[in-house]
């Protein structure tokens, strides 16, 4: 290859050298007319001077040149000149990963580039073109922290070049082959997504998983040799992060993971609960998402005849659905924290931990107690039927299963698990941010606690319900979450409020409101966030709503919460004592509150006050 610096390609005038690889180097270019700096790649001599790799060349460049993602290295321009072969891309000068790795980096870190860096992949394969070569050295980072992942195609494009030469030269990186590239076996997608994987044990732990003196033992390793433990891994979580890359790297490629955003999507979990608090949107794409294909279920088979996992293996053969398996109480206790199923078909006699009792501890779990249990078991007495429901079995099947049964019970709690998984988990979080609110004012513990308790029981007393008897407490204990907006100088400020102050408060039920609307759960408690300051006159806020036009939910939320505020402390005044609070409320009644309301309230003070609320 001729050293084509100060050369012309093209509009290109070549500049120095930026990188060098196995089968190419890397230069800086100026492209005069667009006033644009590019990388340009020159090729092995054969693919300028072999007919066969011209076309080859052309066609690789054609198909890759098409793929247009923002974490896949564009293609500009290719050519041959000057008996050159070159491909013109986008500059990238931020380095590659390779410069990155050597030492474990932070798992948040890895999902980010893992994220994007897999929406690439899926989308190159969605387009049946395979990378071949992924590795630290063909990811590039932009100086704002983008990955992009460059070389798609090279590999191919050098394809029917005898990767072990009588050398024992290897034509790619041994470190990061599939088994099935290293046997040289025809290659899907999962062989990429094994090469990722490759790149994320070497990311979290500082090393790559199969090295050996010579390529050829490094090939031998990936085919032959089980994944080194994590060692480098520590935490509660270092067990799960283990099990994903264990996945990734199954020897068989239909054991894998089928697609890149699955398998980081396994990963997330873990580097999820590490954040402590701060903002999720760091394990998001920087770029936009690619979309995914649905999730599979997952059915975990749980029994010790080998026969047994068989058979129920293959009556679900045509259900939508990927197969896992346990041979005793523990491995399902693992298989369940590893592969997070959807499903457990579970044996009752099995040696050491029986079903009952892994059943139990199934369901003792938070996070897997909505986890559909079906039991199967040759016991076919009623007390054997009980026992298995009261150990928290969703379902029982005596053997021999009948195959249409099992078929038919296994889709019904599949459904049943997707209806589990589509509840808004997110409540979780806004009843976390409404307490997060209140235990910022030391003056308003457990206020929402007792505003829910009082307003509930009011609830009950007007005749509502039960499901509004619900809203109400459930609006009772995050009436106030927007306060979370409202800075803590104007919170806990212990005079007047001026003007400004006064009206930067008031913008906390539509904060509130705007927290709470995304939540599907949650519109039975919108117009009380929005409205528990609106005044029976019309002098309230934000919308001034007089009489029956307030929300009557808000009307009951905004007499229980007036009474609790009376009778507390408050940085700028003493509490009042629970009779004057009534009497304050009596004397609003028509003017700041619903007289209805107020005088259920008085009339039951006595119960609410036993319940806490004074």
């Amino acid at each position: 290859m001729n050293t084509p610096e100060g050369m012309t390609l093209g509009p290109y005038r070549v500049m120095e050298r930026i990188g060098r690889g196995g089968m190419a180097s890397v230069y800086r270019a100026y492209h005069t007319a667009l006033d644009r700096y590019v990388a340009i790649k020159i090729l092995p001599d054969f693919f300028a001077d072999e007919p066969e790799y011209r076309e080859r060349f052309q066609q690789e460049a054609r198909s890759v040149a098409r793929l247009k993602h923002p974490n896949i290295l564009e293609i500009f321009d290719f050519g041959y000149e000057g008996g050159l072969a070159y491909l013109v891309l986008e500059l990238v000068e931020g380095g590659t990963l390779a410069d990155r790795v050597g030492k474990p980096m932070e798992l948040q870190e890895v999902v980010r580039l893992l994220e994007q860096l897999g929406g690439a992949l899926d989308h190159a394969h969605a387009s049946g073109i395979l990378h071949r070569d992924i590795k630290p050295s063909n990811i590039l980072i932009h100086k704002d922290g983008t990955p992009v992942l460059g070389d798609f195609g090279l590999a191919k494009m050098a394809g029917s070049l005898r990767r072990l030469t009588g050398s024992g030269t290897v034509m790619g990186t041994p470190e990061y082959m599939s088994p099935e590239q290293a046997a040289d076996e025809p290659l899907t997608s999962a062989s990429d997504v094994y090469s990722l994987a490759i790149v994320a044990y070497e990311m979290l732990t500082g090393r790559v998983p199969f090295e050996a003196d010579t390529p050829a033992a490094t090939l031998l390793s990936h085919v032959t040799k089980p994944m080194p433990a994590t060692r480098e891994l520590r935490g509660e979580l270092s067990a799960h992060v283990e099990g994903v890359l264990r996945k990734a790297l199954a020897k068989s490629s239909q054991d894998r993971f089928q697609t890149a955003a699955a398998f980081v999507a396994a990963l997330k979990p873990a580097a999820w609960p590490n954040r402590r608090g701060d903002d999720l949107s760091g394990l998001m794409p920087a770029t936009r998402r690619v979309s995914r294909p649905d999730r599979i279920p997952v059915v975990l088979v749980v029994d010790d005849g080998p026969a047994n996992r068989e058979l129920i293996e293959a009556c679900l053969a045509d259900v939508d659905c990927q197969i896992r398996t346990a041979e005793d109480g523990i491995g399902a206790l693992k298989a369940i924290q590893t592969w997070h199923p959807d499903l457990v078909l579970l044996d009752v006699q099995m040696p050491g931990m029986d079903g009952y009792e892994v059943c139990r501890r199934i369901k003792a779990t938070p996070g897997s107690r909505l986890l559909p249990v079906v039991m199967i078991t040759s016991l076919d007495d009623t007390s054997d039927r009980i026992r298995a429901l009261e150990s928290g079995a969703d379902d029982y099947m005596t053997k021999p299963v009948d195959r249409i049964e099992l078929v038919a019970r296994v889709r019904s709690a599949l459904r049943l698990k997707g209806v589990y998984d589509s509840l808004d988990s997110a409540e979780h979080v806004i009843f976390a941010l409404a307490a997060a609110v209140e235990a910022k004012d030391p003056y308003t513990e457990a206020h929402t606690q007792r505003v829910a308790d009082s307003a509930r029981r009011i609830g009950a007393g007007l005749g509502l319900s039960a499901s509004e008897q619900d809203a109400l407490y459930r609006g009772g204990l995050i009436h106030d979450i927007g306060k979370i907006g409202i800075p803590d100088a104007i919170l806990l400020k212990p005079g007047p409020l001026d003007a400004r102050e006064l009206a930067t408060m008031r913008m906390h039920p539509a904060i509130g409101e705007n927290i709470v609307a995304p939540l599907r759960s949650g519109a039975a408690l919108l117009p009380i966030i929005r409205h528990h300051h609106e005044h029976y006159d019309g002098t309230g806020y934000p919308d001034r709503l007089a009489g029956t036009d307030i929300p009557r939910l808000a009307r009951i939320i905004a007499v229980c919460d007036a009474f609790d505020a009376l009778v507390s402390d408050r940085p700028y005044r003493s509490r009042r004592t629970p009779e004057d609070a009534l009497a304050t409320l009596r004397t609003g009644a028509r003017r700041q509150w619903d007289p209805e309301v107020v005088d259920i309230f008085v009339s039951d003070f006595g119960a609410v006050s036993r319940m806490g609320a004074a």
